[in-house]
């Protein structure tokens, strides 16, 4: 009778749809496989948006720490921490566990979490998304931001000088020399090295104390505008603002090279001036029975290269620099002072005492569009940075 059963129990398991699979499965022996865990951008703002995105194979539930919760095996969601945060993500099934982490780096904040572990057992070698320096190439005495994007590691190490450092974050390097900085990720699989080389050009003439003025023009290549239609956003090599004829709004992007302006600058003045802007449309403050395109505003915005723009880079809330209002079309000059943020801050100054090679803007109007089924932009492609400063002694 028990062999009946036996039998019995045997048939019913097969004919039962629960052994019955298709496409590639991991052995049930196998932990879960992370292929991929990462934060983008990964070093934002207090009130930036950052999106997490993950691929996980061979897990029957993937939960992330830190409020997000129980998530599906692949997908992605948007975080704003308020202060540097790391992220565990833990994917299990019936062979164990596996964990992968990353980091939202917030300017200015520290991270909360002290305690977080690395985990010991790694399912698969590291991954150097990107390492990078922004300039690559410095003049003796200036700043460069080394960044990474690695996945998977328990240890990174950057030499030389640097030594050990956090996952997706950056740091600033003052090399007194050319110099090749070397990454190294590495797990208990073993580990993947990266190289970078930072160009160190002597200073060919240091300027005298006194005063100076420079015309600064557009960079075009870094330049663009970006148009919304609903949640899709489409990039331009057009620096256009205003809206199209099925009434889109279109934001513009200014970048200006300030690689030429001595780091010990005191910046004096700052205007940006739009130059000889052409327009098509009316995109005037205001129109006689439509609405109108409301105020041009001017935003403060290290968006990088274009390349990267996307939705984050349209909705960012970034620092307004200020408006003016287009009353007419006459063609009269277009200029406003951008030399201090609105919170007080010398742009020009700041951007140089951290590095930076780039002063860069969004420009919009306040009003997305004026609904009249029409184009109406102004196009900024011969915008200059007048920048007047002196040297102290």
């Amino acid at each position: 009778m028990k062999k009946v059963t036996l039998i019995l129990l045997i048939i019913c398991v097969f004919m039962s749809g629960c052994i019955t699979v298709s496409g590639e499965l991991p052995s049930i022996l196998d932990k879960p496989v992370i292929r991929a865990f990462s934060a983008s951008p990964a070093i934002i703002d207090a009130g930036e948006v950052s999106i997490l995105s993950w691929s996980v194979s061979g897990a029957n539930s993937v939960f992330i720490d830190q409020g997000v919760g129980n998530v599906a095996v692949s997908g992605s969601t948007t975080i704003t921490p308020s202060v540097t945060t790391t992220y565990t993500l833990t994917a299990n099934n019936a062979a164990g566990d596996a964990s992968a982490r990353c980091q939202v780096a917030v300017r200015g904040t520290q991270s909360e979490d002290t305690s977080a572990s690395v985990p010991e057992t790694a399912t698969w070698v590291p991954v150097i998304h990107a390492f990078k320096a922004e300039p690559p190439a410095i003049i003796h005495g200036r700043n460069t931001m080394l960044s990474w994007d690695v996945t998977g590691a328990t240890s990174i190490f950057i030499s030389p000088d640097v030594g050990p450092v956090e996952p997706n974050i950056t740091v600033l390097v003052s090399p007194e020399k050319t110099t090749i900085y070397t990454l190294t990720a590495s797990n208990s699989l073993g580990q993947v090295v990266k190289n970078l080389t930072v160009v160190v050009s002597p200073v060919d003439h240091p300027q005298a104390e006194g005063d100076y003025a420079a015309d600064l023009p557009l960079v075009i290549s870094e330049s663009g505008s970006m148009t919304k239609s609903g949640a899709n956003y489409s990039k331009s090599d057009a620096v256009c603002v205003g809206d199209t004829t099925m009434n889109l709004p279109s934001r513009a992007f200014l970048s200006f090279d300030i690689y030429s302006l001595p780091v010990n600058a005191v910046i004096e003045e700052a205007v940006l001036d739009l130059g000889t802007y052409t327009i098509s449309g009316n995109p005037v403050y205001s129109v006689s029975g439509w609405g109108n395109m409301g105020a041009l505003e001017v935003y403060q915005y290290q968006y990088g290269p274009t390349a990267d723009l996307g939705r984050l880079g349209y909705e960012f809330p970034a620092s307004l620099v200020g408006s003016l209002k287009i009353t007419d079309l006459s063609g009269s000059p277009l200029k406003l002072d951008v030399m201090h943020d609105s919170y007080g801050n010398n742009i020009i100054e700041t951007l140089l005492a951290s590095g930076q090679s780039r002063c860069q803007f969004r420009v919009q109007f306040f009003t997305t569009t004026n609904w009249d089924s029409k184009a109406d932009m102004i196009c900024l492609d011969t915008a200059v940075l007048h920048v007047r400063y002196s040297i102290p002694r």
